[in-house]
């Protein structure tokens, strides 16, 4: 199994191998640098007999174009970078959450030692800001399991010239539904309710949400549950929830 995290870097350079390795240590994995690094290449051993590569490369070719979401690196940031990092883990075990967990701190110690302005697991499909990936990684480690924040992208859309919309990337990978939400561009509380309703399907296994019934953010508000295809053209039907505030 290979498990993959990108990290956008301001400028190119590679971590000092002694730092990563005390980072991963603080964060309570066992890591050792082999030896015959070079300008372009680290290859580190866990004591699970997993491995961790990390390369430097060119700029991204493809962060410009990607998604953006409200945890992203703005598109001027995205810009200055002048380099990025493929980090490869080999034999992570666990299940998708168990290894994106530790992943994301691998990540975590490698983002500690270099110019990073984001980063992404392979699954994701925006770059966070590299700050906020780092400290919600750190968080997975202490809670046992990665917070949703990085786990599931959340992404922004126009629908209209008064509504916007929210969609969710990563809840199937976690064996749950993708989230649409559409609400007023000049409403109030939206984003913090998806983040809501993803935490909650994330850590209730038992939750499901029936077409028909209906959902809300207080005791009066009554938001009904839509099954509809996903708008961006690919993979199950999603969860649609309608704000009109």
């Amino acid at each position: 199994m290979i498990d993959l995290a990108f990290v956008l870097l301001r400028e190119p350079g590679l971590p000092d191998p002694a730092a990563v390795v005390a980072s991963a240590r603080s964060l309570g994995i066992a890591l050792t640098a082999d030896p015959g690094a070079d300008a372009v290449t680290q290859a580190y051993s866990l004591a699970d007999d997993a491995s961790l590569i990390v390369a430097l490369m060119p700029p991204h070719p493809d962060a410009g174009d990607m998604p953006t979401g409200p945890t992203s690196v703005p598109p001027d940031g995205v810009a200055a970078c002048r380099a990025h990092l493929i980090v490869t883990a080999q034999g992570l075990t666990g299940d998708e959450m168990a290894r994106d967990t530790r992943m994301a701190a691998l990540t975590a110690a490698v983002i500690d030692h270099v110019p990073a302005v984001g980063a992404m697991l392979g699954h994701g499909v925006v770059f966070h800001k590299a700050a906020l990936f780092g400290d919600m990684a750190k968080l997975g480690v202490e809670q046992g399991a990665l917070p949703s924040e990085i786990a599931v992208d959340i992404t922004a859309a126009r629908e209209s010239e008064t509504r916007m919309s929210f969609l969710s990337h990563g809840m199937v990978r976690y064996g749950r539904e993708e989230f649409y939400v559409t609400c007023p561009i000049q409403g109030k509380g939206a984003l913090d309710f998806v983040f809501g309703m993803v935490r909650w399907l994330l850590t209730d296994r038992t939750k499901h949400l029936p077409t028909g019934d209906t959902v809300g953010r207080s005791a009066t508000e009554k938001l009904l549950i839509q099954r509809v295809p996903n708008p961006t053209g690919r993979g199950p039907a999603v969860i649609r929830l309608d704000l009109a505030s």
